[in-house]
């Protein structure tokens, strides 16, 4: 098996620069950060919800950064940014350059990644590289890429992605997502995916 590798120039970067990010896009607050086509299977829309019940339930100055561009944005995603109650708390970004990801992803207080399927979730890889602790699915390839340094919630229910965001608000969940996070990503990169190829490749020509 080769999994997928990721970009090495996501990592950390200080705290002043994370305070720049923060200044620049959601006005010096601490935002939760979705990346990724504006696409239905992405869960935009019970995201949008389960934003807004956290924000209901959970008094808090985070925001909601949503980087990618609207070209599925469909009707269903529309309801329901629409009928927000904390709509002027969700911040679009659009499409980011992959520095400017990298610094938009170093510098969030948590990525939300609750998509209905993936192929493999390289957002998760980057979130943990960079030090940022991840909330993601727990169906298809997402548990297998996380492990257990994430957050799993389901992302068929508003109510388990609200939980995981509240969660997330507890400093020691995060500390010890971070630390697991920085392990896992190590098992995954270009060179590790190359050997898997290269070994499956000899495997197949010997058999």
């Amino acid at each position: 098996m080769a999994y997928n590798g990721v970009n090495e120039k996501f990592a950390p970067i200080s705290e002043e620069e994370q305070e720049a990010i923060r200044a620049k896009y959601t006005d010096g607050n601490p935002y939760f950060m979705f990346v990724g086509s504006l696409h239905p299977r992405k869960n935009l829309a019970r995201l949008f919800t389960a934003f807004d019940l956290f924000k209901s339930q959970t008094p808090s100055n985070v925001k909601l950064l949503i980087v990618g561009e609207k070209r599925w944005w469909s009707e269903p995603i529309e309801q329901a940014y629409s009928s927000m109650r904390f709509k002027d708390e969700v911040v679009f970004a659009g499409r980011l350059c992959a520095e400017d990801l990298h610094m938009v992803t170093a510098s969030a207080l948590a990525s939300v990644y609750v998509s209905y399927f993936e192929g493999f979730g390289i957002p998760i890889l980057e979130a943990f590289r960079c030090e940022t602790p991840v909330i993601t699915s727990n169906v298809t390839s997402m548990p297998e890429v996380a492990d257990d340094a994430a957050l799993l919630v389901d992302p068929f229910s508003e109510a388990s992605i609200a939980e995981g965001m509240t969660e997330m608000l507890d400093e020691n969940v995060r500390k010890a997502l971070i630390e697991k996070g920085r392990e896992r990503a190590k098992d995954f990169s270009w060179d590790l995916a190359a050997e898997g190829i290269w070994n499956s490749l000899m495997k197949a020509i010997k058999e």
